[in-house]
Formats: structure tokens, sequence, C-alpha cells
């Protein structure tokens, strides 16, 4: 939702997390009047009473602005809360990724049970991989790109670690109120986001109070709570994990944001530890991981100016015995700073931003490394039926390359907003980890100082065709090529190293359908994929990249009857991934059913009881190379909602 808060003669809009928005139109008698700034903020004329809002991707309201001074806007209804959204903007995302699948908070009360592997079953274009036991690796991969190619957030302070690029903690998805999974490149604005980006977005301090408790027949227990005081609200999140073969791992988060405009600020605080597992073809592991961050971010917003500070500290420790000794531990430290200043022009807006960002580790295996970068952005958009925003980013880094990134996308609603067209294209780019460039040389890997930058450009178009309030259908297409991409690949002597491949061809269609009638609600995601070595002078030119799969989808059927019970029964899965270049070995497609039901009569007052049995028919299958996949398990929980 928007919300939209009177203040005076001026409208400060934001979402429900307290965010504000820019790009929203506001009209009297169908003439725009105004499009709210970076901030959020628009003045009205003096007298005004009435007035219409529209912002692409959500109904419009219209109407006598009420004495409270709020007015909140519906999305769309489209699959999985998909929003196609140019002008109603979160701090950029969506102008800069015109296809974005919204997650709502039902959806990671899902994830939290099942975990962020059951992301694919919720949004097109997306495959993840959670493998390595309690205390996984968990692999997010955006349109068949490499899971490096996907940027990390929580309203939108960045989580992404240096040394590899994944998210810096372990997340446990029932602390947010929801999820933006942006599809699309730009990673001249996202530090290395060239496929897309994941942005957990905190409950707002007007959401009701809530706890759940969560077992599990493999001896998980997952305790989550979320309140307001004040102006703050506090999700706290306590878990016991399981692996696939018995091992055991703990983790605990709190999180605490809040707004006080022109102030808005947030607060994590992870820690988690455990067991691993390795691969069916190696020896087995007695290896230990810990995790420990802290992150604190805060953003002040007087008028059209907008300063943003950041920090982020953590360390991970692994040890092992077994196979071989390791003792491992690095530390990451670092910080941003950035200043925006937004200039609206009706129907144009303008706006220029830099940014500071300074990385520090301090590794048993790399040694001590940093990274400084600067960073500067200019972004144009115009809003007048149709919405184009056009940006251009240029990134430096003491010692190498300046890499640049650009972004134009264009979105139309037509038919009375019931068809919603976009389209974009964009370059970005990627420079290497730490990992990639400075692991040093062990018994399976080796670093690979001399790595290029990865660089890449990407088409996209399709829409989401809404033709009655209860059925929504999306397609959307897109085309991508990489050059210097980097991948692991086994060297003569079989240790792994990371090269510079010449160029990849992604290109792939992803699709998304909902339909409601009660008492029936069906959602539905499919991805056609075919990721592609594209050097023609190279031996595995038009050979499919390995692990990457030819499909992927996720389909829903949910039974409210009666009121009290809501049913549902879902299928997941996706096509082979071949092992090698040659196209001889590969793991199997698979389908995994799930089924649950959740109860809330009337007698349990604010209460309710679910139960829910993941891999129901405990199909076997492989999520990557030598790791299985979760066996069919049974999940018993309670609920309490104080609304």
């Amino acid at each position: 939702m928007l919300l939209i808060s009177l203040s005076q003669t001026e409208l400060i809009i934001a979402d429900t997390s307290g965010r504000t928005l820019n790009g929203v139109s506001v009209c009297i008698d169908s003439t725009l009047i105004g499009i709210s700034d970076s901030n959020g903020a628009l003045s009205l004329p003096d007298g005004t009473d009435s007035v219409e809002v529209r912002a692409i991707g959500y109904e419009t309201w219209e109407g006598v602005i009420p004495s409270s001074g709020n007015i909140f806007l519906i999305p769309v209804p489209v699959p999985s809360g998909m929003v196609i959204s140019v002008t109603a903007s979160r701090g950029g995302f969506r102008d800069l990724f015109p296809a974005t699948t919204v997650l709502s908070r039902d959806d990671m009360e899902y994830l939290g049970r099942s975990g962020l592997r059951s992301l694919s079953s919720r949004s097109s274009g997306i495959y993840v991989r959670e493998y390595g036991g309690a205390m996984p690796v968990i692999s997010i991969s955006i349109r068949g790109s490499d899971a490096a190619h996907s940027e990390y957030y929580i309203d939108g302070h960045e989580i992404s670690s240096s040394m590899d690029c994944l998210p810096g903690m372990t997340l446990d998805p029932l602390l947010f109120g929801g999820l933006e999974i942006a599809r699309g490149g730009g990673s001249g604005f996202l530090k290395g986001g060239m496929a897309g980006t994941l942005n957990f977005i905190p409950e707002s301090s007007g959401f009701p109070p809530r706890a759940s408790l969560t077992a599990g027949d493999d001896e998980s227990i997952s305790l989550s709570a979320g309140f307001t005081a004040g102006i703050n609200r506090i999700a706290i999140s306590i878990r016991r994990l399981a692996g696939i073969s018995g091992s055991i791992a703990h983790d605990g988060a709190l999180l605490i944001n809040g707004n006080a405009h022109p102030f808005s600020y947030g607060f994590l605080a992870a820690l988690s530890g455990g067991e691993t597992e390795s691969p069916d073809w190696t020896l087995p592991t007695d290896g230990a991981r810990k995790r420990y961050s802290l992150d604190a971010w805060g953003r002040w917003s007087p008028g059209r100016l907008r300063l943003s500070l950041s920090m982020r500290t953590g360390r991970h420790e692994y040890a092992s015995t077994e196979p071989s000794y390791v003792d491992d531990t690095h530390d990451e430290s670092g910080g941003d700073i950035s200043l925006e200043y937004n200039l609206p022009l009706m129907p144009f807006h303008l706006g220029l931003s830099a940014v500071t960002s300074l990385d520090r580790v301090r590794s048993t295996s790399i040694g001590e490394r940093e990274r400084l970068t600067v960073e500067t952005a200019l972004t144009a958009g115009y809003t007048d039926g149709v919405s184009v925003s056009a940006s251009t980013s240029l990134n430096l880094l003491s010692s190498e390359t300046a890499m640049y990134g650009a972004v134009l996308s264009v979105g139309l609603p037509v038919l009375d907003s019931l068809l919603l067209l976009h389209t974009s294209a964009s370059t970005g780019f990627r420079r290497p980890s730490l990992n990639d460039l400075y692991w040093p040389e062990d018994n399976f890997a080796l670093g690979n100082p001399d790595l290029q930058p990865e660089t890449s450009i990407e088409f996209d178009g399709g829409g989401s065709f809404s033709p009655i309030e209860w059925l929504s259908f999306s397609a959307t297409g897109f085309i991508a090529e990489t050059d210097n991409l980097i991948r692991w690949e086994p060297g003569e002597s079989g240790k792994w190293s990371p090269v510079n491949i010449s160029s990849a061809l992604r290109k792939g269609i992803e699709t998304e359908v909902w339909f409601s009638s009660d008492p029936f609600e069906i959602t539905g995601t499919f991805t056609l994929l075919n990721v592609t070595d594209n050097f023609s002078e190279s031996v595995n030119y038009k050979k499919t990249l390995p692990y990457t799969p030819d499909y992927t989808y996720g389909v829903q059927v949910g039974l409210e009857y009666p009121r009290w019970a809501h049913c549902s029964v879902s299928a997941s899965g996706m096509g082979i991934r071949f092992k090698n270049y040659s196209e001889t070995s590969w793991m199997p497609a698979y389908t995994v059913f799930s089924a649950g039901i959740d109860l809330l009569p009337e007698f349990l007052g604010s209460f309710s009881v679910n139960a829910s049995v993941e891999n129901l028919l405990n199909h076997e299958y492989q999520v990557t190379s030598g790791y299985p996949g979760k066996p069919r398990t049974l999940y018993f929980g309670i609920n309490w909602n104080g609304n």
C-alpha cells in the first residue's frame, strides 16, 4: 500500500514502512496539479478538498481528503502482488526495474516455514539453491544469472558481503513485512545487481502486534514476534534449524525501524551458529560455521534533499577437522554516505545523487583488503499518461577501470489501465568479489587476481493484463548478453578457480497468473530459460552453462471454506541442470508437492493454528550437485494477531 498523509497544505507520500515515495500523480478534475518529489512531498493549492491520486500499478483513489489526512492506495490485483510501476517507486527500485514482484506478509510467513528455496513458487524468473546443512549456503539466481549478480537490501540498505556478494547474514523471512523482487539490469545503480535485486521490507509501526510459534518433525523450531513501541517497529526471530543429514544450528535476530519525518532509520542485529554438511561425492565433514552481524541505517529528508548514512559490520567463522583441518575467520566492516537532490519540473522530474562506499575485510584466508568506491548518478523522468525514466551513473574505484551503467524504462497504461505495458533497456557491470580475486590456494580452489569486471546489456518487454477484478496475467520476455562472465571452473590440476568467459547469452520468458473467485484462489509462475556460451570461437559455443535449469515453475491452489478454514495445495519444480558443458551429465527435473491448512475459528479469538507438509510425496531430488533436497517434513504452528 501507499500512505498519503496531510500536513497543512502539503502532502507527504509514504509507504506503510514509512519510506517516502516519489512520482505519485495528484489531480483535480483530471488535471495534473503535481507529482510528489523524492521526499514524498507535494504542496496543494489553497482550498483543495478533493483530489484524484494515481500511481501506475495501483487503483486510482478519488474523493474528499478525509479529516484524518490519510489516503490508502491499493495495489492493482496482479500475480503474486506484481506491480509494474515506473512512477510510484521505492527508493528507485521500480524505476530501475519495470518488472517487480512484491510479496506480502502472508508470503513471508509461507517462506518462513518452507525456506527461501520456495521463492520460485512466488515469483517468476528466479530459482534458489539452499544447501550445506543447518547453516546453509543460499544462492539466489535471477533470470538464469549467477547468484553474485543478485543484490540484497533491507529497506534500501545493502547487506551483500564484499567477500562473495551473497547476504552477509542468515535471514528469517518472518522478520519482514514483505519482499520486492526486481528483475532486470541496472548494476550501475545497485553495485552488482546485473540481473536483479531483492529488497526485504520491514513492517511499519502501523502493523498490529503479532507472534507465531512453529515446530517441525525434523526438530526445527521457529519463534517470531513483532510489535510497535512508540514510533518504532520491533521484530524478533529465534530459530532452531535442522539440516537434511541431521545437522543442527541456531540463529536469532532483532530488527528495529521507525520514521519521524523527516527522519527514518533502521537497526538489525543477527547471530547464528551451527553445523554444516558436505556433498555426497566427498568425505563427511565436522565443519561448523558462526556468523555475527550488526547493521544500522538512517535517512534525513528536509525538502528536496536526502542524506543517507549506513554502516555494517560482521564476522564469519568456519572450523573443521574432517576431512581436513580448517580454521578461518573473516571480519567485514563498511559504510555508505549518499546525498540526493531532486527537482520536480512537472510533468518532468530530475535527480542527481552521489554516494561513497567503503568496505574493509580482515581474513585469515585473503588477508586485509579495502575498497573505496565513489558513484554519481543522474536520473530524469516524465509522467503524463506514459511514464518514462532514464538514468545513468559512473562508478569509480581506486586504481581500477571506471565503470558505468544506464537504464531506460517506459510504462504505458492501456484500456483504462486494464493493460499495463512496460519495456526497458539497461547496461551494467559487476566487479570481481574479493574471494574471486584473492582466495588462497588450497586443496580445492585458487583465486584469480587477473579477473576483469563483468559487463552486461539487457532488454526486456512485457505487460500485465487485468480484464476483470478476479483475474490477472503477466508476461515478460528478456534477452541479455554478459561479457567477461566470471565462473568458477575446474582447472587442469582439478582445483576450482574463477575465469572470465568471453560471452554468455541469457534469454527467456517469465509469466505469472492470479485468479480469485470465492472460495478459490490460484496463483502460478512459469519461467523458460536458455543460458549459453555465446563466444563463437569457444569449444562450448551455444552449449548450456552448467547448473542453469531450462525452466522453473510454481502453482498454488487455495480453498477458503468455511470462512474460518483455508486449505492449500502447491507444486513447484525445475527442469534438468547440466553438470558439464558437454551436456553428458545432469541433475534430473523434479516436482515437489506441498499442502497446508490454516484454522481461524471464532472461539480462538485472535489465535489461529496451522499445519503443513513440505514434499508431500517424499520425492528424492537434488537442488545442486551432491546435495539432496529436503525430504517430507511436517510443520505445526500457532499464530496470534493483535488486530
